[in-house]
């Protein structure tokens, strides 16, 4: 039985997720840390339930970090395009699915032309398998920006990640649309796509 349907989208927390350690790092530290990876704004409520969900109508916290599979500057901040942040962990099965899942559908299909997709690795832990995630997200075929977390998880919390994969949903304005957790699956994130770019499913 399908949880989302087109004629209405219901953001919820999905069954199969993995958690990861939280920090103790407030956002007002990041940028006193020597990391490539800093975060500035008010961090997000941490996302427990889409069924109120106080993040919604917020602005996200800003990031800055280096491309993983570039090496490039990527900054996360309103540039009057909606776009959508999708947090991994290399060695979480669940996440292992949706990027094989999410890189085989963008290889065929295209996102909505006025929507970007940038992904974080976040959760990094060396002795837990599938390291490094770089490796792993380049054998998958990933094709979109890859912001690594720094080691104390703080684009994570700043996000309020409770559990990956885990997905943010932002209007042009910087203001948060919607957040979902757990597997989506290349038909759901369509319709979330399409939904937050305006367009008809």
């Amino acid at each position: 039985m399908r949880w989302l349907i087109p004629a209405l989208l219901v953001p919820m927390v999905i069954a199969g997720a993995c958690r990861g350690g939280q920090s103790e790092l407030s956002i007002e530290d990041a940028d006193e840390l020597v990391v490539e990876s800093v975060v500035s704004g008010k961090a997000l409520d941490r996302f427990e339930s889409a069924d109120s969900d106080t993040a919604v109508g917020q602005i996200t916290p800003l990031v800055t970090g280096l491309d993983l599979l570039t090496g490039e500057t990527v900054q996360i901040k309103p540039a009057g395009r909606p776009f959508v942040v999708a947090f991994f962990a290399h060695w979480c099965p669940h996440c292992q699915r949706e990027v094989a899942s999410l890189t085989e559908w963008l290889m065929a299909n295209k996102l909505p032309t006025n929507v970007d997709l940038i992904a974080i690795s976040t959760f990094e832990a060396p002795d837990r398998g599938n390291h490094p995630p770089q490796k792993w997200l380049q054998d998958e075929g990933w094709k979109y920006p890859v912001i690594a977390d720094t080691p104390s998880q703080t684009v994570a919390d700043a996000f309020g990640a409770m559990s990956v994969p885990y997905f943010v949903f932002v209007e042009a304005d910087g203001t948060v649309a919607f957040r979902m957790s757990g597997n989506l699956g290349p038909e759901q994130l369509s319709i979330a796509m399409k939904r937050l770019a305006g367009t008809s499913i």
